[in-house]
């Protein structure tokens, strides 16, 4: 039997739809964190499939991308029945706020300049009033920091600003931290976890999650002391019942398939 989860209704109706053809399918209308309440027997596998899906980044009515010739509200929800729009959010918070969120959920820009962008976003947003588009936002983030590619030759201001945001209304930190403690509770013995990760601080989680419940080589146990064996292995202090171990290295894409993907 397959189980997926998504908190999309767009994605949930055409995946109902597929669980119609098969009955082995099964799509569940909540947040992928949440997988250890509702499956409650043994998994042998699971695949985490991270961040945003082409059709999101297609339909400019959702306001994840800025790219997009066709202009769209500022959004950024996966799911537009929770919560509030970026462009309502951005009337909430302070300049150390939004700071904190491109600071922390952006991953790319240091503080003093993560605080100036934030110092920029409002400043215009209190002299022109909210931001009503993607087009809008981009381009304001754009004139903030007109010389920003010289320092960030690779990355674009609004893809880290879009990206911080999304990032931060959509809980995606909390809910991979989520995911990845409920997933092995449920995963029988043996059984596997793969990971298809797209932005840079998702295998930083990853990673912290391995390192937090790993168990410790033979080689160690034989000549370290219980107490320095439980600060450099937090798992043997626990009491959860599964430890975790990487069995394959990771496997990054083609050139051809990050063109065909592009």
């Amino acid at each position: 039997q397959l189980r997926a989860f998504d908190v999309d209704p767009l994605a949930v109706e055409v995946a109902q739809s597929l669980a119609v053809e098969d009955s082995r399918f099964q799509i569940i209308h909540r947040p992928f964190g949440e997988i250890a309440t509702a499956v409650a027997e043994p998994i042998a596998g699971v695949l985490l499939d991270t961040g945003v899906s082409t059709p999101q980044l297609e339909d400019t009515s959702r306001g994840f991308s800025y790219k997009s010739k066709k202009d769209g509200p500022l959004d950024l929800r996966m799911d537009q029945s929770v919560g509030m729009p970026a462009s309502a959010w951005l009337q909430t918070v302070s300049a150390a706020e939004l700071a904190w969120v491109i600071y922390t959920c952006g991953h790319s820009l240091d503080e003093m300049l993560a605080l100036r962008v934030a110092t920029g976003i409002l400043q215009w947003q209190q002299q022109h009033g909210p931001f009503s588009s993607t087009h809008q936002f981009a381009h304001t983030l754009e004139d903030l920091m007109p010389n920003f590619s010289y320092e960030y030759p690779r990355l674009s201001l609004p893809q880290i600003v879009f990206a911080a945001i999304r990032i931060f209304l959509n809980q995606e930190m909390e809910q991979l931290d989520s995911v990845l403690d409920g997933a092995f509770e449920r995963l029988e013995l043996f059984g596997r976890c793969v990971i298809i990760t797209f932005n840079k601080w998702e295998p930083v989680a990853v990673r912290r999650f391995l390192r937090d419940h790993e168990e410790p080589s033979a080689a160690l146990l034989g000549g370290t002391s219980t107490e320095r064996l439980v600060e450099l292995y937090p798992h043997l202090g626990s009491d959860k019942l599964y430890s975790v171990q990487r069995v394959k290295r990771p496997l990054r894409p083609s050139p051809e398939e990050v063109s065909a993907n592009g």
